[in-house]
Order: structure tokens, then C-alpha cells, then sequence
């Protein structure tokens, strides 16, 4: 999703640059995207391991592994805290602000095109209509003119309205990608924000809580159906 948004962004403000070498820096955002994610998830090698409990094999952190052999001492606690506010920062916050500032500076920069195009609109109907106005002057055939004015009118103000639902499509699309981003998010970052300011009433409720974590996977199965409704947008965002 942030690879999307930074290279949207980068689309609308540079489109002479992305037709000529835009392509080819797009496998290396990937594999920025691919290095940064493997260097986030390192420290998972250490922190989660496989656990054999009571003839059960489970994979747990090692700081569970701890509060169940009763080996779990105020350190460990201080390090898991570290680690979950580390981990919660990588893969929610700051990609959380980088989709924000790029969704709000893509819907700023449409914004101002639209109007810029609507400012136009507006000046090529006075220009044709002064025109037309002059032509008539000129005419007997004052009805034909009369004609040809009200049938530019209500072109412009199609065009108008066009760019209104554009606005509105584009407004909607982004406020529903980060939307779904963060609902989906957050019960992942409210679970692990609980286990660090309360463990033990955390730990008494985990096993009924904790299926929320799994609603962090509808983000990447909500985004395609999102994307896919934006082929109205794909002039304006790519």
C-alpha cells in the first residue's frame, strides 16, 4: 500500500518522468519494500520459536514461553515492551503517516487541477460566448446564435459537473482506503498496546481476545475489490 501511494504521488506530480524511466524505478521501490520488510521482520527469528508443552508443539514468543515455565522476570517484561512498540511503530504508525501525507497531498494536487480546468472551462465559455456575441451582431440569423450559445452552456456545465464527481470518486476512494487500513489495523495495535500497559488482565483474556489479531489479513484481502473500483481515477492517480 505504501509502495502504491508514494508512487501515485510521484506519477501525478512527475507524469513527464514516469512515462521516460518511471517503469524502471518501479522494481527498485519493490525491492526497497521487499529489503525494508525483511529487516523489520528479523528480529522475529529471535523473538518466536517452537515450543514443545505437555507433548504440544506450538510456535510462542519467548517471552510466553517464559510466563509458562514460571521463568518470566521484570527484564523480560522491559524487553517485550521495547520490541512490541518497535514493531507496532514499523508496520503501523509509520506506514500509517506515509499513506496519509500521500493520499493528502494526491487529493490536494487533483483538487487544484480540477479547479484550474473548472477556471478554464469557465473562461473559454466567456470567450466564446463574447465571440458568438459578436458574431450575432453581424447576423440576421440571430436565432442559430442564440442556439449555438445555449448549446455551449450546457457543455461547460457538463464538463463542470464531470469534474465535481471526480472530486467527490476520489475524495470517497481515498478516505475508504485508509478507512479500511486502520479499522483493520486496530485491534492488532489495541491487543498489543493492552499487553504492554496490562499484562496479567492481557494474559487472563488472551485466549478469548485474540482471534481479532486476525482481522489485520482482511487489509490485503479488502484492497484489490478498493483498487479495482478506481478505474475512474487512473488519469488522475496514475
Amino acid at each position: 500500500m505504501v509502495c502504491i501511494a508514494v508512487y501515485r504521488l510521484y506519477a501525478l506530480r512527475c507524469p513527464v518522468l514516469v512515462n521516460t524511466v518511471g517503469r524502471q524505478r518501479i522494481p527498485r521501490m519493490l525491492l526497497i519494500a521487499w529489503v525494508l520488510s525483511a529487516l523489520i521482520c528479523l528480529p522475529q527469528l529471535f523473538v518466536w520459536k517452537q515450543v514443545t508443552l505437555k507433548s504440544v508443539t506450538q510456535c510462542l514468543t519467548i517471552w510466553t514461553e517464559k510466563l509458562i515455565t514460571g521463568t518470566y522476570s521484570s527484564s523480560d517484561e522491559l524487553t517485550m515492551k521495547v520490541y512490541n512498540a518497535f514493531h507496532l511503530l514499523a508496520i503501523f504508525y509509520i506506514p500509517l503517516v506515509i499513506l496519509v501525507v500521500c493520499y493528502v497531498l494526491i487529493l490536494h494536487d487533483i483538487y487544484e487541477t480540477l479547479n484550474q480546468n473548472v477556471e478554464t472551462s469557465s473562461v473559454v465559455y466567456m470567450a466564446e460566448t463574447t465571440r458568438l456575441s459578436s458574431v450575432r451582431s453581424y447576423r440576421n440569423n440571430n436565432k442559430h446564435s442564440k442556439g449555438s450559445l445555449t448549446s455551449l452552456k450546457t457543455r461547460t456545465l457538463r464538463g463542470q459537473e464531470r469534474l465535481r464527481r471526480a472530486k467527490v470518486k476520489s475524495l470517497r476512494i481515498t478516505l475508504l482506503l485508509i478507512l479500511t487500513y486502520v479499522i483493520t489495523w486496530l485491534p492488532y495495535n489495541f491487543l498489543s498496546w493492552w499487553l504492554m500497559i496490562s499484562t496479567e488482565s492481557y494474559r487472563s483474556l488472551e485466549d478469548v481476545i485474540y482471534f481479532l489479531n486476525c482481522l489485520v489479513v482482511l487489509n490485503s484481502v479488502i484492497n484489490p475489490f478498493i483498487y479495482g473500483r478506481c478505474t475512474g481515477l487512473k488519469v488522475g492517480f496514475v
